[in-house]
C-alpha cells in the first residue's frame, strides 16, 4: 500500500518545494518549451497548427541540476517516506542511505512538476496543490481511476449532447474484482482532448497527413470510459502473473504515478465494453458504419491544469472501415441509445450465448468487402434467430412468414407485412444463387437483372442496406420479446407459428 500522506508530510514537502523554487528563481536560464498541435479547419494535408508553451520544470530532470542546486532540503521527509515503504531486498546491493537519496532525487524532480503546473519560475500555492493531488504518489501504485477516450468513426454528434450509459456491467473479463466502471458516456471531445490527441499522433513534428480519428470541422464523438481500481495495484499484478510490484526494482525512485496497468486485463475490459456499446449503436443506427478507430488513455497533468491539452499516455487500436454514409447523434438518438443499453446491455455483450450468433453475423456485415458475403452473413444470422425451432415448410418459406409476422407493421422502412415477407423470400433466393451457383449480385447501373420486390427494383448495395436495417429490427424485436415474455427464442418462434397457423390460408395467399 502507498504511504499515508498526512498533513504534516504535505506541509513539509510544500515548504521545501517553495524554498528551492524561490532560490532557483534568481538563476538565469533559458526556458525549455514543448510543442503542441491544434486542429484547424484548413486543408487536407496540414490540418493542425503548432504552438509552444514554456515548461520550466523540465530543467529539474537534469542530474547536474540536482547535484549543483540541492542542499538536503528533503532529507527529513525522504527518511519518513522510506520508513513507510516496503523493505527493499536484502541482497540488492544498495545501502539505506542510497535508497533515501533516491527518494530525495524523486522529490527534487517533483519541484519541476510543480513549476510546470505554475508555468513559470515562481511558487504558486494552487499549482502545488494541484500537482500534489494529481501526481504525488509512489511509483509502485497506479492511479485509482483510469480514463479512456474511444473516438467514434463515421459518426458526428451535437455539441451539447452527452449520452450517459448504465455502468452496471457484468461479463467474462474478470475485472469485477480489480476494476469497476465509474463512468460510461458518449459525448463530444473538448478542445483540450483534441489537442492532446493531435499532439500524441505527431509529437514534436509538423503534421504531414490528417489525424484520421478527428474532424477539424465539427464536434468529434467519443466514448468515455472511466475505470475504478478497487484493489491495490500490487494485488492485481500478483494475481495475474505472480509479478511482485515493488518500488525497489532499481536505484532510482519516482514519486509520480507510473500510469502503467495490468496491460492485458485492462485492455480486455476496454475492448469488451467497446464491443457492447458498438453493437448497441449499430442496432439503432444500422445504415451507417459506427465503430471505433483509436482509443486513448488520458491522465491529469500540468497541460490540462494550464488549459493547454489533455495528456495522452498510450493508444489502443480498433478496426473500422471508413464509410461515406455517416451517423449523426442528435436528440432522438440521445434518448434511444440509453434505453436500449439499459435494457439489453448484458444480452448484446460479447459473451452472452443467446444472441451471440445473430449479433456476430450482424457485425460482420459492416466489415465485409463484398456484397455477396454481406448477404450470406445476413441470411445466416437471421436463420439463427428467426428459424430456431422446427415447423413445416422450407427455410425460404419460414423466413418470409416469420419475419412478416414478427415485424408486421412496425419496421424501419415502414413496409407492410406482405412486403417484408417478399423481401426475405427474395433475400433467401439470392443467398442460394450466391452459395450454390457462385453468382454475383447486380450492383452496376448498367445491370438489367436487378433485384425486384413487388414493383420496385434494387441494385444490390441498396438492397443490402435494407437487409441490414431489417436485420437490426429483427434482433431488437427478439431482444424486447425475450425481456418482456421471459421466454427463449424457440418459444417465441413457436408462438409465431401458432398465430400463423390460425390464419394460415389468408397469410399464405397474401405473402406468396
Amino acid at each position: 500500500m502507498p504511504p499515508d500522506w498526512d498533513s504534516d508530510v504535505r506541509l513539509l514537502i510544500k515548504d521545501r518545494v517553495q524554498a528551492i523554487i524561490e532560490r532557483y528563481s534568481d538563476v538565469d536560464v533559458d526556458l525549455p518549451t514543448q510543442t503542441f498541435h491544434r486542429l484547424n479547419s484548413g486543408g487536407f494535408i496540414d490540418n493542425t497548427e503548432e504552438f509552444s508553451v514554456p515548461v520550466p520544470g523540465d530543467v529539474f530532470e537534469d542530474t547536474d541540476v540536482f547535484d549543483n542546486l540541492y542542499n538536503g532540503e528533503f532529507g527529513e521527509v525522504a527518511s519518513r517516506i522510506y520508513e513507510e515503504l516496503p523493505d527493499p531486498p536484502e541482497d540488492d546491493g544498495y545501502s539505506e542511505s542510497k535508497r533515501i537519496e533516491s527518494i530525495e532525487r524523486g522529490l527534487f524532480e517533483f519541484v519541476g512538476i510543480v513549476l510546470n503546473y505554475a508555468g513559470k519560475f515562481q511558487f504558486d500555492e494552487d499549482a502545488f496543490a494541484a500537482a500534489f493531488d494529481e501526481q504525488f504518489e509512489p511509483r509502485f501504485t497506479d492511479r485509482e481511476y483510469s480514463r479512456f477516450l474511444l473516438c467514434l468513426k463515421n459518426t458526428t454528434i451535437e455539441s451539447d449532447i452527452t449520452i450517459n450509459l448504465e455502468t452496471d456491467i457484468q461479463g467474462s473479463p474478470d475485472y469485477l474484482g480489480p476494476y469497476g466502471v465509474d463512468t460510461l458516456r458518449i459525448r463530444p471531445l473538448d478542445r483540450l482532448e483534441e489537442v492532446g490527441i493531435a499532439t500524441h499522433e505527431a509529437p514534436g513534428t509538423g503534421v504531414l497527413e490528417p489525424i484520421e480519428t478527428l474532424d477539424a470541422g465539427s464536434p468529434n464523438a467519443a466514448l468515455e470510459i472511466v475505470l475504478h481500481r478497487r484493489r491495490p495495484y500490487q494485488e492485481i499484478a500478483r494475481e495475474i502473473d505472480n509479478t511482485e510490484i515493488t518500488p525497489w526494482v532499481g536505484p532510482d525512485f519516482d514519486v509520480t504515478p507510473t500510469d502503467v496497468y495490468p496491460w492485458q486485463q485492462l485492455t480486455d475490459v476496454i475492448e469488451y465494453i467497446a464491443t457492447s456499446v458498438r453493437r448497441c449503436l449499430r442496432l439503432l443506427c444500422p445504415l451507417g458504419t459506427v465503430g471505433f478507430e483509436k482509443g486513448y488513455h488520458v491522465v491529469p497533468g500540468w497541460e490540462s491544469y494550464r488549459g493547454i491539452a489533455t495528456p495522452v499516455t498510450f493508444e489502443l487500436e480498433f478496426e473500422c472501415p471508413n464509410e461515406p454514409t455517416g451517423t449523426h447523434l442528435a436528440e432522438d438518438r440521445a434518448l434511444e441509445i440509453p434505453r436500449l443499453w439499459s435494457t439489453h446491455r448484458r444480452r448484446i455483450a460479447p459473451d452472452h450465448t443467446k444472441f451471440q450468433n445473430p449479433l456476430a453475423r450482424f457485425e460482420r456485415m459492416f466489415s465485409r468487402e463484398s456484397l455477396e458475403d454481406q448477404l450470406v452473413d445476413c441470411v445466416v444470422g437471421c436463420e439463427t434467430t428467426v428459424l430456431k425451432g422446427g415447423s413445416p415448410g422450407g427455410n425460404r418459406y419460414r423466413l418470409g412468414v416469420r419475419t412478416a409476422v414478427l415485424l408486421a407493421d412496425h419496421n424501419s422502412p415502414d413496409w407492410s407485412p406482405e412486403r417484408i415477407g417478399a423481401f426475405f423470400k427474395t433475400l433467401y433466393e439470392h443467398r442460394n444463387d450466391v452459395v450454390h451457383d457462385d453468382r454475383s449480385l447486380p450492383d452496376a447501373p448498367s445491370d438489367d437483372d436487378r433485384i425486384v420486390i413487388g414493383d420496385t427494383e434494387f441494385l444490390a448495395s441498396r438492397f443490402l442496406e435494407h437487409a441490414r436495417e431489417l436485420y437490426a429490427d429483427i434482433i431488437r424485436e427478439y431482444l424486447d420479446l425475450v425481456e418482456l415474455e421471459d421466454e427463449s427464442i424457440q418459444d417465441i418462434n413457436k408462438r409465431i407459428d401458432a398465430a400463423t397457423l390460425e390464419q394460415g390460408t389468408k397469410i399464405r395467399e397474401q405473402l406468396f
